[in-house]
């Protein structure tokens, strides 16, 4: 009895809840023998992927650890250019005569079937197995005309674009957003579009100055790089938004001056909307604009580095910036009596928030009275 596969393609970019679901209909509704999912370097309807080749390829791996019936296979990815379909199949009919090959589809690409390189001749090739997408938006005359199956399956009505966007995270396997935040992917989508040109590099000259600080003490290098490139990560929000989330979470925030509600809006956005579980790097996004009593290594990382990043140019940050280097913690106190200086200059005593001053008097003060 010949061996049924299903050849399930696409750029998963990243995979996502209805991949693995549609993975899992083809083995237990569809009786195939094994599944191979199959990346493509570059979808020929697309002009660039937003993660790399090894990054998709983890999150394949991350999303079908336990699925023994599933092969990932590299024909597609390895070439590393843009990717055909016919191609493909060509060359697994031709290396696997005794195997009996269908062909994985979702219903949101038959408006671009009959676009696929060397149509006439794929169509005779293989048998294609249709799963619908949204039942709403199908293209019955394609189905029709080529006799497609059409299959239902557990259906979340995810996408790749949604997950990027951030949308309908808590519907996304857990192990792939904990590789996406953590190895920060996605952030054109994510952040650059979300702010001014001047914000998002400061954001990621954040991130790398928190990196280079982190690895003068010895602290973990990619949490500080996350914490700093994110840190700023609500700061181009509307008011209305900004007040929406620290009221979900926390309304006596709202008394703080608002030059200071986008570090708490951005904590509680990861947490939210991220689906963010590390308290520290949550912690370090809240704390980065005027301090806290409690301030962890990673707190004043990117308190620091926010103040001294590369791009600024204020009188005196050449001086500071070498203290952080030489001492995080005299770095942190020195920028903190800084920016509560500057902010009495600028809004008056009565204008700077508790929770500078807060701050302010447990650090600075009590290192004024040491000396």
């Amino acid at each position: 009895m010949m061996k049924k596969i299903a050849i399930f393609g696409g750029t998963f970019d990243p995979i996502h809840t209805d991949h693995v679901n549609i993975i899992k209909a083809c083995k237990y509704n569809l009786d195939f023998d094994e599944i191979w999912v199959l990346p493509a370097y570059v979808n020929p309807f697309k002009t660039v992927s937003t993660s790399s080749v090894s990054q998709r390829l983890e999150m394949i791996d991350l999303a079908v650890k336990h699925l023994d019936y599933v092969k990932v296979k590299k024909f597609e990815i390895r070439k590393t250019v843009r990717s055909y379909t016919y191609d493909t199949i060509l060359h697994y009919i031709k290396n696997y005569p005794n195997f009996d090959f269908s062909f994985i589809m979702g219903s949101d690409q038959l408006d671009s079937f009959e676009k696929w390189d060397h149509f006439e001749n794929l169509i005779k090739l293989i048998k294609f197995k249709v799963f619908i997408r949204d039942c709403n938006h199908i293209n019955n005359k394609i189905i029709e005309k080529y006799n497609l199956e059409t299959f239902e399956f557990d259906n979340n009505y995810l996408s790749s674009t949604k997950i990027r966007n951030l949308k309908e995270l808590n519907l996304q396997i857990k192990t792939v957003n904990d590789y996406i935040n953590n190895s920060l992917l996605y952030l054109y989508e994510r952040l650059e579009t979300k702010m001014d040109e001047e914000r998002y590099f400061h954001s990621l000259n954040v991130g790398q100055e928190a990196l280079k600080i982190a690895h003068l003490n010895n602290y973990d290098l990619q949490k500080a790089l996350i914490a700093g490139t994110l840190h700023d990560i609500a700061k181009r929000w509307s008011e209305q938004e900004t007040i929406e989330i620290i009221s979900q979470y926390d309304k006596t925030l709202l008394s703080e001056p608002k030059p200071v509600w986008h570090s708490f809006a951005g904590a509680f956005h990861l947490k939210r909307d991220w689906l963010f579980n590390d308290k520290e790097i949550i912690n370090a996004v809240f704390k980065h604009t005027v301090g806290d009593r409690e301030m962890s290594t990673l707190d004043m990382i990117v308190f620091c580095a926010d103040k001294v990043s590369s791009e600024r140019t204020y009188q005196g940050v050449d001086k500071l910036r070498t203290l952080v280097y030489k001492d995080l913690k005299l770095g942190f106190i020195a920028l903190l009596k800084n920016q509560y200086d500057l902010s009495i200059k600028t809004h008056g005593i009565e204008n700077i928030g508790k929770k500078l001053i807060d701050a302010y008097n447990f650090w600075v003060r009590e290192e004024l009275k040491s000396e």
